[in-house]
């Protein structure tokens, strides 16, 4: 992966950061205040951190699914706020992609276990190329759900990596190594292989199941 490759800061279909939604949401994060670049990226990190829900259940996950969806709807899992941190880093100049590995120890209750239909987690992330060299960043869990849980908060490292997110038991999440980069990816293909992981979770209608439909309550009307 070369890092001066122009096609890492390009918008895409899914790193839509061209759209307005997306482009407000980077200012209001007050990223061009910074004139320090790290800064900037610290400023989106935490921004697509606290501001966009975790949430796994009923949220968008569809081919239409794209950075500007994610702003206009703020509420979803690792995929979608890693999809919007990495169209604002295309936006801020900084070379990104999205990242994907399989986990274990995740931040997870009985519900979401049942969704993904075990204990090992696709888990995405990003990759962005700051400061000369290529760092792994994961602006997931918001620090309410972080206080919720009683875990700490992940910070942004702007000189090394920051992805493995403390469980409240002090283990971390563990990475089995089976990284996948995704340059320009269509979400058909993304979609693909979390159908392959956890087909409980992409649905025909086109976003996640809720939990009382996992529970074999229907869905209300």
């Amino acid at each position: 992966m070369i890092a001066h490759d122009p096609q890492l800061t390009d918008a895409t279909a899914v790193f839509d950061y061209e759209d307005p939604a997306v482009s407000r949401f980077v200012e209001e994060a007050g990223c061009y205040s910074e004139t320090n670049i790290a800064k900037a990226v610290e400023r989106l990190h935490d921004a697509v951190r606290d501001t966009i829900d975790y949430n796994v259940f009923n949220v968008p996950l569809n081919t239409e699914l794209s950075a500007s969806g994610v702003v206009d709807e703020p509420s979803g899992f690792c995929l979608h706020k890693s999809i919007l941190f990495v169209a604002g880093c295309r936006r801020l100049g900084v070379p990104a992609v999205l990242c994907s590995d399989v986990v274990t120890n995740h931040v997870a209750d009985a519900a979401m276990h049942e969704l993904v239909g075990g204990e090992e987690f696709l888990h995405w992330y990003a990759r962005i190329y700051l400061n000369g060299r290529w760092i792994k960043a994961a602006p997931i869990f918001n620090t309410l759900l972080c206080m919720l849980y009683g875990i700490d908060v992940l910070r942004f490292n702007p000189s090394g990596d920051a992805i493995e997110q403390r469980n409240s038991d002090s283990t971390k999440m563990h990475y089995r190594g089976e990284q996948r980069s995704y340059s320009d990816p269509t979400m058909a293909e993304l979609l693909e292989a979390i159908t392959t992981k956890h087909p409980k979770m992409v649905t025909d209608h086109g976003r996640t199941p809720t939990s009382l439909s996992l529970a074999g309550t229907p869905l209300p009307n």
